[in-house]
């Protein structure tokens, strides 16, 4: 008896519709798709609820007549290719026919349509893959296409959807992506009946990147247009001081289709080398055109992966054009610079590459003499400077130099801090301790860890580590981590006092952000403010922030809290959980090492951290510390 035998047709479409539609973002994306292939000018875009309730899709294209509209719900039905050889030249979004078929086969479709010499339109109702009815309707020339209850009879994949504010953030970014590819086409967004996103037609590239990406990200980019052998690549990319934690601000558009290529990527990292920090991407919005048989666009189902067939020299030609435009920075001019075939706006003034980052702590400006006037014993190094107020070592203070052939020795040979009256607890307690009303001098909010208060000094390893000796053996404490521990629970501290203690900037600091970026820091600044940072919206998509944590770095507040708002959405969090994934993202983006460390400056470092609650491992679990004992290292020089 045979035991192979072929799929049902509701089957095999369940089957495709898996591959095709991931989320509601990739209905959209193949709706408008389908729009722009039909010659549409005017796109909008509705959602309810994450797209699951709801998503429509009109537009003012060529439109069908009735044995059209009837056609396109059969599986790889298509009027975009028609020949083995028209597979090789793609030159429309879709080709395969089978969005359609997909998107109607695990949802209730509803279809409206009509062309312009038609005087009625047709409407076509399909219930999960099944034909309901087919009628005339009144409509507007163009489309109309309503998806209501995706994944309604697959309950399994529907549960494997997000929140309904995860989903909408997919779909906003997947139509900010088409809105940028084809910035002659006018697109509008509405999400529960509040409309995000509004971009008018233009022939502006710049306009298009200023109106969606925020003011903020255009004036810190540089234009790019160059042509060799065939391709063109033109757009936009930011300057090296101007970057971003994760690509996701790397947007590429080839021959008009969102895709992504790592040829791309490679050669966009090339291009910078040395002028962007390692772990940071700068923001890119490159357009590239090139003949059709030289890209293959049918790599995946979704059609969001594109490769070349000679990925080494479009990788050059990327790079070079890159290069090209970075030279712009040095007031240089390259002679492959070619005219550009939209009207690019006019770059900024031309200003120097910024020196090769040096991460340095910035010192807190009224804090840092305290601890040093409360230790018990004072020394004429301590109050020599008293007009000083900047963290520069006092001239009779040793600092502690890079690696040297002999080892440090601070002139103090153990750190003494202030203990407790009862005996301090060598184990981290198991819960911060509650607040007290005694004085801090009979006990304190925080008792002491005294196997850390008890380390021994001995020297800087690099920028990042230092080397400290305890009872035991060898211990290295990552100087980055440990801060990062420390700002941390300054920042707890503060979710759970009624009065959180703030530090005004003296300027104000502006923020102009993209559309999606907006949003997200609006849905967040009750969470920010429980912080004790001050932000506040000031009109479209600007924010202005008017203080900082009293214990928060005072450095670059704008492209720390663009790096707080990236990180947050890749994790999409929990509300229950905002805050504290705020807290954790703050600090990681927050921190910066100084080349050399006063003495002063180590011995409160050590002090902080010896009275936090949980001393050993950073806000993401990764270890401060790491204790090689003594018998360890005689087992490794025991050869």
């Amino acid at each position: 008896m045979s035991i192979i035998r072929v799929l049902s047709a509701e089957v095999a479409g369940r089957i495709a519709a898996g591959e095709v539609v991931e989320r509601p973002a990739s209905v959209v994306k193949e709706l408008v798709e389908n729009s722009i292939d039909a010659g549409a000018t005017r796109i909008r875009v509705a959602a309810e609820q994450g797209g699951q309730r709801l998503i429509q899709v009109t537009d003012n294209g060529c439109g069908m007549d009735r044995d059209d509209a009837i056609m396109c719900f059969e599986a790889h039905a298509t009027s975009k290719i028609s020949t083995e050889a028209d597979v090789g030249q793609i030159k429309s979004l879709g080709f395969r026919g089978e969005a359609i078929p997909s998107i109607s086969s695990v949802s209730r479709f509803i279809l409206q349509t009509r062309r312009k010499e038609d005087d009625v339109g047709t409407e076509i109702v399909v219930d999960n893959g099944a034909i309901r009815d087919v009628q005339d309707c009144g409509c507007a020339p163009g489309t109309n296409i309503k998806v209501a209850h995706l994944f309604g009879n697959l309950p399994a994949r529907r549960k494997f959807l997000k929140g309904p504010d995860t989903e909408d953030g997919h779909i906003e970014e997947m139509v900010l992506q088409l809105a940028l590819a084809r910035p002659d086409i006018s697109f509008s967004l509405v999400l529960n009946d509040r409309e995000v996103i509004r971009a008018s037609a233009t022939n502006d590239l710049g306009a298009r990147i200023l109106m969606l990406l925020g003011k903020d990200v255009y004036e810190a980019m540089l234009p790019v247009n160059y042509q060799e052998d065939g391709v063109s690549v033109r757009g936009f990319i930011s300057k090296p001081g101007f970057t971003r934690v994760s690509r996701r601000d790397q947007r590429t558009i080839v021959n008009g289709r969102t895709a992504t290529a790592d040829t791309v990527f490679f050669a966009i990292r090339d291009a910078y080398d040395t002028l962007v920090v390692k772990g940071r991407y700068p923001s890119t919005v490159l357009y590239i055109d090139l003949p059709p048989d030289r890209v293959d666009v049918n790599v995946h189902p979704t059609k969001r992966e594109v490769r070349f067939r000679d990925p080494r020299q479009v990788g050059g030609i990327i790079a070079a054009a890159i290069r090209a435009a970075l030279r712009q920075l040095q007031g240089g001019e390259d002679p492959s610079m070619q005219p550009s075939p939209v009207h690019l706006p006019p770059a900024e003034p031309v200003i120097e590459l910024p020196p090769p980052p040096v991460v340095e702590l910035p010192p807190p400006p009224a804090v840092k003499p305290q601890p040093v006037e409360n230790k018990p014993s004072a020394s004429p190094e301590k109050t020599a400077p008293p007009s000083s107020a900047t963290a520069i070592p006092a001239p009779a203070a040793t600092p502690y130099p890079l690696p040297a052939p002999q080892p440090f020795k601070p002139e103090p040979q153990q750190i003494s801090l202030p203990l407790p009256d009862r005996p301090a607890s060598v184990n981290p307690p198991a819960s911060p301790p509650k607040p007290s009303d005694t004085p801090v001098q009979q006990q304190p909010q925080r008792p002491v860890n005294s196997d850390l208060a008890s380390l021994r000094i001995c020297g800087r390893l690099g920028n990042r580590h230092l080397l400290a000796e305890s009872a035991n053996g060898l211990v290295v404490i990552d100087l980055r981590a440990a801060h990062q521990r420390i700002l941390f629970e300054k920042l707890l501290a503060n979710l759970k006092e009624q009065k959180i203690p703030q530090q005004p900037l003296l300027i104000p600091v502006t923020i102009n952000l993209g559309q999606e970026e907006a949003r997200f820091l609006n849905s967040q600044l009750k969470h920010f403010q429980s912080l004790g940072f001050t932000i506040e919206h000031f009109g479209g998509t600007a924010f202005i922030v008017t203080a900082v944590p009293a214990s928060y770095p005072n450095q670059d507040i704008s492209q720390t809290l663009r790096d707080i708002i990236d990180d947050l959405r890749q994790s999409r969090t929990t509300n229950v959980q905002s805050a504290i994934h705020i807290a954790q993202a703050a600090c990681r983006h927050a921190i910066s090492l100084k080349a050399n460390l006063a003495e002063k400056e180590v011995s409160q470092l050590i002090s902080d951290l010896a009275r936090a609650t949980m001393p050993y491992a950073d806000p993401n679990g990764n270890p401060t510390m790491i204790h090689i004992t003594y018998s360890e290292l005689e087992k490794r020089f025991k050869g």
